[in-house]
């Protein structure tokens, strides 16, 4: 009787393999019992039955029972081949006159009525069971979430699979909320981890725009629990970046201004950003043949040397941000971030409370998850209030450098250099004397605007 031996196991957490090869031992060892000549072993390792994920060796087998190849199967339990009546009907279709033989259930006769019957009676059991078994780990899941506890089905980036911080990847999180919230752009952070030899952690694949976007974005580096998609509470596990922060960058990622502009990065700092003296269109760079770049009116009412005036505006902006009074380009009278700051940690309290009477079991799930949606209704939009708040924040840095003003300056991008020249002035330029062939700053207007 040519033989074929199928184990599967659903969840192998070490990729060891071992339950599979306990199950092929005992099959092996009942083929050897009923004088069966075992001539082929299909394995499907780590692959769940009850969730419609494809099988490969399942797939293998029953081509090869369709072929005439294999007369019997031995499989450790009859749920190993089936556990739900889709996959039982999709089986008997297969089989014609193969025998199944089972470790732990005894054999299956899919050829005869009573044996069919008896077949979709341990499918009906295996499918409860399934159904036992995911209203065991939802509940559980939903305990997890109140209590606070790490749950992680795979290491996310930045923390290790048990929710420790994991360098460097933790600091790249960390620099990575600031600058963007400081205008640098999504995509010049996913270039920056690469250069670092930085990958993501699943499939160790090189980062892009919308892998960078969806890690900083997450909750979790927060240590804000999520369950069913909405924030639940605080968790216990080391945060890599403040909840202001956290709040802060969705709110920013998720303006609608900016969706327009994504993909631009300016190459240089007065891209955009000075302004024609004339018609006060924005101006772009001009770069000639012998690779000098300038900046011109798109209209060709102005042109000035680019390096020069580029010089010109860092030094204005140096002084500006050396002044005593710096500080006033922070401040903002449109948010009350101290009273909004208040009114969220009193969410945030009653979110606690929420969470607290749902793990101790006052509040079912039903309760819990409507509660749960009233409240974060109120905490999203004082988020983006604060949200507002922290992206109005890009000069922080520049105002505390002090004595390293300057190396903080010339260490930014040029397009963050440019959102800060443009949020602290407006700089115009005015057509100059004709026959003037230097750089005069005297044509060079400069209005603060804070």
């Amino acid at each position: 009787m040519r033989t074929a031996i199928y184990t599967r196991i659903s969840l192998d957490r070490t990729g060891e393999r071992l339950g599979v090869e306990r199950h092929f031992e005992d099959c092996v060892e009942l083929a050897e019992s009923l004088n069966w000549e075992v001539v082929e072993h299909y394995s499907d390792n780590d692959i769940s039955a009850s969730k419609d994920l494809v099988r490969p060796r399942y797939e293998d087998m029953l081509a090869d029972i369709q072929a005439g190849k294999i007369d019997a199967v031995v499989v450790y339990h009859a749920d190993r081949l089936y556990r739900s009546p889709l996959e039982l009907e999709r089986l008997i279709d297969f089989i014609a006159h193969t025998q199944i033989r089972t470790v732990k259930s005894g054999p299956l006769d899919l050829t005869t009525y009573s044996g069919r019957m008896l077949a979709r009676i341990l499918g009906s059991v295996a499918r409860a069971e399934v159904d036992a078994m995911s209203d065991r780990r939802k509940r559980a899941n939903d305990q997890k979430a109140a209590s606070g506890i790490w749950i992680a089905s795979r290491r996310p980036f930045g923390y290790t699979i048990d929710g420790e911080l994991l360098e460097p990847e933790a600091t790249a999180i960390r620099e990575a909320v600031q600058s963007v919230l400081s205008g640098m752009s999504v995509r010049q952070v996913a270039r920056e981890w690469n250069a670092a030899g930085l990958r993501t952690a699943h499939g160790g694949q090189e980062w892009k725009s919308t892998s960078v976007r969806r890690v900083l974005k997450n909750p979790r580096y927060a240590a804000l629990r999520v369950h069913r998609g909405a924030v639940v509470g605080t968790g216990r596990w080391p945060a890599i970046i403040d909840v202001d922060a956290h709040y802060g960058i969705v709110a920013f990622l998720d303006d609608p201004k900016r969706s327009s502009g994504l993909g631009f990065e300016r190459k240089w700092q007065g891209s955009g950003v000075y302004r024609c003296g004339v018609c006060d269109e924005r101006m772009v760079v001009h770069v000639d043949a012998n690779k000098r770049r300038s900046y011109k009116c798109p209209q060709n009412h102005v042109r000035r040397q680019g390096v020069a005036l580029d010089e010109l505006v860092d030094g204005v902006v140096i002084a500006r941000l050396s002044m005593p009074d710096a500080a006033v380009v922070l401040q903002s009278d449109e948010i009350d971030v101290a009273g909004l700051q208040v009114e969220r940690d009193s969410l945030q309290a009653r979110a606690e409370q929420i969470a607290g009477m749902f793990g101790s079991g006052a509040m079912d799930a039903g309760q819990f998850e409507a509660a749960n949606a009233a409240l974060q209704l109120q905490v999203d939009r004082v988020d983006a209030e604060l949200g507002k708040a922290r992206m109005g924040d890009p000069l922080v840095e520049l105002v505390l450098a002090g004595d390293r003003l300057v190396e903080v300056w010339e260490s930014k991008s040029p397009d963050l250099r440019g959102k800060i020249i443009d949020a602290l002035m407006v700089v115009r330029v005015h057509p100059s004397d004709k026959g003037l062939r230097r750089f005069d700053p005297r044509f060079i207007e400069i209005e603060r605007k804070v």
